[in-house]
């Protein structure tokens, strides 16, 4: 798989850009500068599910270090409510 770099105004070709993101992300350029990029759907909710457990990794961490040590249902309330 070629990464895929193209400048925005590839943008107006919809279709294109639709089909070149399927299976990679695709970067799109600014006066040959990276701007953005984009990805299917599938590959940006495994992104934030990713974030998401390495976020509650680092405040369960945290959490045994500070004092706060305490039953995970109670862990996963109090940083809802962060």
């Amino acid at each position: 798989m070629m990464t895929q770099i193209v400048p925005i105004t590839e943008m107006r070709n919809t279709s294109k850009m639709f089909e070149l993101s399927e299976n990679q992300p695709v970067y799109i350029t600014k006066n040959g500068y990276g701007s953005r990029v984009l990805i299917n759907i599938e590959a940006y909710n495994r992104i934030k599910e990713l974030l998401l457990d390495l976020e509650l990794e680092e405040r369960f961490k945290r959490s045994e270090t500070d004092g706060r040590n305490e039953e995970a249902h109670q862990f996963f309330k109090r940083i809802r409510d962060e």
